[in-house]
């Protein structure tokens, strides 16, 4: 015995059953368990005073932990109403187990924001995880900021450091 459904109900099986085949059909993505997506502000640095660098009007790093295999992490960078026309390479710099740890290393990640006449810039970086294996940063807990130096060597900006687990 065959049964006819009135055209509604036809359509939201079929509809249901495209759902369902969907569902089953998509692999799960697991998210970075240990650090989540972090935005953190930047602010001129006591070196970049002394030096003449103006307050930002706004500024910010985008920490985001993908823990995939072919991104490990992507940062983004921005900042506006630094000084004009001014080079800043970004510089990480960690501390030993926590941001409370004592300084270990700059780690210099290849990142450069070139501000335009007004100060602006924008810049992004994407860590892949053989980056993070040829550094050997696995299974370590980092405290780091984020500084950004111009090209006589002075820390201009930074962010507030940032417990990082790197896993």
């Amino acid at each position: 015995m065959r049964h006819r459904f009135p055209g509604r109900l036809r359509a939201a099986l079929v509809a249901f059953a495209a759902l369902a085949l969907l569902a089953v059909s998509v692999a799960p993505v697991a998210a970075d368990q240990s650090n989540h997506t972090e935005r953190l502000p930047i602010w001129v640095t006591s070196d970049g005073m002394r030096a003449g660098y103006p307050s930002l009007r706004a500024g910010q790093v985008v920490n985001i932990h993908a823990s995939g295999p072919t991104v490990f992490a992507l940062e983004r960078y921005q900042l506006n109403g630094a000084a004009p026309d001014t080079a800043y390479a970004v510089v990480l710099q960690f501390h030993a187990g926590s941001c409370s740890g004592d300084f270990a290393f700059p780690f210099a990640n290849g990142a450069t924001l070139q501000t335009d006449a007004g100060g602006n810039a924008h810049a992004k970086v994407r860590i892949t995880p053989q980056d993070v294996a040829d550094f050997g940063l696995h299974d370590t807990d980092w405290g780091i900021v984020w500084t950004f130096v111009d090209g006589a060597g002075v820390a201009a900006y930074a962010t507030p450091c940032a417990n990082v687990h790197i896993d």
